[in-house]
């Protein structure tokens, strides 16, 4: 029962899917992020089924690519780009620790972050044509399934690295999202990261590899990033590596296959 309210919580906080709604307890919660996967696995999911539906009625490539854009957002309700243009307004300061600390945590939004959407967004939108171009009318294009273990993949490696890196504050949203997971919760992530990852690369080899290791080196890089940066990782820092990573895993699978379709 209390694995049932924490992946109820997880739902909660980081989509927009109803849940029922019933008292959290600290216990509960503080395990969340471990199931912050299982999001992904619906966002892929729904990918599948938006692109069967698109091939059927033949939809217009640039439209299909830009409803496989909206699907992640409709369904987190931009919840990981909140983070990211939160980091990107601290990254663009140039401050110290301290500050770049509080500038994320300031409510307000900043020219850099609106200037990081901007960007962000017009890249994904590129990302999803070229994946939708390349498989254009195929109900069993192995781009589609591709993009939707990456969401999986994407945020079975944040919980991972939510978990073993330094959090920047003790009292901070994530630092009560992975305050008592153990080991349990540690390889339940790397589980799924290794599954939906090898899977990927099962998929189609040079894709799915290409795309796996920009991610792993995107890995080390966010962890020099927020040790750097930040002094350790945040609850908005986790948001920008799941923003980044899906836009990263995108654009290396939608080249990569697009040049094969050449």
């Amino acid at each position: 029962m209390r694995i049932i309210k924490s992946i109820l919580i997880a739902f909660s906080m980081y989509s927009r899917i109803p849940v029922p709604q019933f008292k959290w307890e600290e216990e509960e919660y503080s395990h969340a992020i471990t199931f912050l996967p299982l999001i992904g696995m619906v966002i892929g999911g729904l990918e599948i089924g938006l692109w069967f539906l698109c091939c059927r009625f033949d939809v217009p490539v640039f439209v299909t690519s830009l409803l496989l854009c909206l699907v992640p957002v409709v369904i987190t309700g931009g919840f990981h780009l909140d983070g990211y243009m939160d980091v990107c307004d601290a990254l663009s300061s140039y401050s110290g620790r301290e500050r770049s600390l509080e500038i994320m945590k300031d409510p307000h939004i900043g020219a850099f972050a609106v200037i990081g959407f901007a960007r962000y967004s017009l890249l994904f939108i590129l990302g999803a044509y070229l994946l939708a171009y390349a498989g254009a009318g195929d109900t069993d294009y192995m781009g589609i399934y591709l993009f939707a273990l990456l969401f999986v993949f994407v945020r079975a490696l944040c919980g991972v690295l939510s978990l073993v890196l330094p959090k920047a504050k003790s009292d901070g949203m994530l630092s009560r999202e992975a305050g008592k997971t153990g080991s349990a919760d540690f390889m339940f992530l790397t589980f799924l990261a290794s599954v939906s990852g090898l899977f990927m690369i099962y998929i189609n080899l040079m894709a799915g590899a290409l795309a796996f290791l920009a991610l792993i080196i995107f890995c080390f890089y966010y962890a020099y990033l927020c040790n750097k940066k930040f002094g350790g990782v945040t609850g908005d820092t986790a948001g920008m590596f799941v923003a980044r990573g899906e836009l990263i895993g995108l654009l290396v699978l939608a080249v990569c296959l697009f040049v094969v379709r050449l």
